[in-house]
């Protein structure tokens, strides 16, 4: 496009009603606003059809900024992108850089647009492009569900763990912070599922994940690992004592009931705890070792929580 534009600029061939067919033409959402006050005088058919508003609902540029970009950040962002060129005493054409927006339609949908600009200085217009690339993000955000989240409670799941994990650890050796992880095992959960069925038994489990994410720091994971079995990671520690008011709450929030289709259901759990680096520098080792002590903690049939013990050396 920018190219036609030169062409037709360079040949003095395009007036504004040229202009004006040429765009309400083109397949992608665009407007167009003066140069320097930024009143917009024109929107494409795409532009009505995408987002829904009508020629006239806004102003000027920074008009339409405010009411259409719900996000902070990109409002800031588009600003900063147009400012210098829009203001610049300059001749030719100029193109404003690719962003990413979200952009607030006329009947509240949020869309995801690529926007980028185009001025004509001799003409005194600036040109803004808008790629919709709604169902693109939607595809993508889909297969990071799938690859990132366990698909009934929305936690992440072990890959994420490894990959948290690989990241801290490796700003661990540098700092010499140090890592809990729990492993939590749901006690009583298989008699929800034989008294009142599976789907209740994944309310329960959807339950569990929320009120374990109520426990923790902001910063800390919670995953599900299998079944009604759930990790948690706690990096960025400068000692084992936040750890303890955690599995606390934990605790504490599976005790509470929980009404599941007018039945009252109830689990306890069994936590067990290991650190990082002292029970071992590597998550699948870390992960046993909890595992080892939260079974333990089970096997006394007394719910509440434990640290790994290594065996003491004959």
């Amino acid at each position: 496009m920018k190219e036609f534009l030169e062409r037709a600029a360079n040949a003095g061939a395009l007036s504004f009603r040229d202009l004006h067919v040429i765009l309400d033409a083109l397949p992608i959402p665009l407007s167009w606003a003066t140069l320097p006050q930024g009143e917009i005088q024109f929107v494409n058919r795409a532009f009505t059809k995408t987002f829904g508003y009508a020629e006239g609902t806004f102003t000027n540029v920074s008009d339409w900024i405010d009411k259409a970009y719900p996000h902070e950040h990109h409002r800031r962002e588009t600003r900063r992108l147009w400012h210098d060129l829009w203001l610049a005493q300059s001749d030719g054409i100029s193109e404003i850089d690719v962003c990413e927006v979200e952009i607030l339609c006329a009947d509240n949908r949020i869309r995801t647009a690529q926007h980028r600009g185009i001025l004509l200085h001799e003409m005194g217009i600036g040109i803004a492009l808008f790629d919709d690339i709604s169902s693109r993000r939607e595809a993508e955000n889909a297969l990071r569900r799938i690859a990132f989240e366990d698909p009934l409670t929305g936690l992440a799941n072990r890959r994420v763990l490894q990959d948290l994990w690989a990241e801290h650890a490796t700003r661990g050796a540098i700092a010499d912070n140090m890592m809990a992880v729990l492993v939590i095992d749901l006690d009583g959960f298989k008699a929800i599922n034989d008294r009142l069925g599976h789907d209740a038994g994944d309310e329960m489990l959807r339950t569990v994940a929320q009120r374990l994410k109520e426990c923790v720091r902001e910063g800390d994971l919670v995953c599900r690992i299998g079944g009604d079995e759930f990790a948690v990671l706690l990096p960025g520690l400068r000692s084992p004592w936040p750890v303890e008011p955690i599995c606390q709450r934990i605790d504490a929030a599976l005790r509470q009931p929980v009404i599941i289709d007018g039945s009252i259901a109830a689990v306890g759990a069994s936590v067990g705890a290991s650190l990082y680096p002292q029970d071992g520098d590597e998550l699948q080792l870390l992960v046993k070792r909890a595992d080892e002590a939260l079974y333990r903690r089970k096997s006394q049939r007394m719910g509440g929580w434990e640290w790994f013990q290594a065996p003491i050396a004959a």
